[in-house]
């Protein structure tokens, strides 16, 4: 890998922020066209609380940090807790339209790499879906993890407002205030969550005080199943992360028969 002069990262990452390229991810709603029929979201007020749910609860409260702890751990030559991190992930899709968006935009995404960079993703790094190839990117670009979690969660912010501004409808201007303060709670949170994953990560790895699996940081090969089992779950109570949203995947399963679809998820 080679260092990135900061304009260089800026660049890449508002390119992997952008809902239209190089992925399409404009086609998915991410739970907002249900909500929008079971009339949880209907103004500007309902659809700001429930993106603020979203963003605390779905990406806050288990997406970031998981992001996080990826790019950790293979900025660590962890290769084992990733790949396992990453099929975690895949398991928590929790309805069949999830696991098909994060396959399908896992798929685009290698593509525009492909295309565009020449750069060939191997077959297995598109397996566990797009969280896992994000971070993947991220970490051969050697971005910073409070960068990634930004990145990543602004492009799901903007995406699903620019489905509420069409679908409630709301005007622009309600869009642009709901997308402004998403992102001042986002703002004030980043940093946080990078920093507490880092002190989970390090202490998982490096302490002895109430971890009954001991490893050296630099021999993380000899990891077994049962030991990245309980690696992950010391580090999710470390972290406060669960995936468990009932109401978001009852509502991802009624839009797989939903009457009108204008998105796929």
């Amino acid at each position: 890998m080679t260092q990135l002069k900061d304009i260089d990262v800026t660049g890449r990452l508002l390119m992997l922020a952008s809902s239209n390229l190089p992925i399409g991810s404009y086609t998915y709603s991410q739970g907002i066209e249900p909500a929008i029929e079971a009339a949880l979201i209907h103004d500007e007020d309902s659809t700001l609380q429930f993106m603020q749910d979203y963003l605390e609860l779905a990406l806050i409260g288990y997406e970031l940090p998981l992001l996080a702890l990826m790019i950790k751990a293979l900025t660590s030559d962890n290769e084992k807790l990733a790949q396992a991190l990453g099929a975690d992930y895949h398991a928590n899709r929790e309805s069949k339209e999830f696991v098909y968006e994060s396959s399908q935009l896992a798929i685009s995404l290698s593509a525009w790499l492909d295309e565009v960079l020449d750069l060939n993703v191997p077959d297995e790094l598109l397996e566990h879906g797009f969280l896992p190839l994000f971070a993947n990117i991220c970490a051969h670009w050697q971005v910073k993890p409070e960068q990634a979690i930004t990145t990543y969660a602004f492009g799901q912010i903007e995406n699903m407002v620019l489905a509420a501004v069409k679908t409630v409808p709301l005007g622009q201007m309600a869009g642009q205030r709901i997308i402004w303060q998403l992102q001042q709670q986002l703002s004030h949170q980043s940093y946080q969550v990078a920093d507490n994953v880092n002190q989970a990560y390090e202490q998982c790895f490096n302490q002895s005080k109430g971890i009954e699996v001991q490893l050296d940081i630099h021999s993380h090969s000899s990891l077994h199943s049962e030991d990245l089992n309980h690696t992950i779950a010391e580090l999710y109570q470390h972290l406060n992360m669960s995936a468990n949203l009932p109401n978001l995947a009852m509502l991802s399963c009624q839009h797989e028969r939903q009457y009108s679809r204008l998105f796929r998820s």
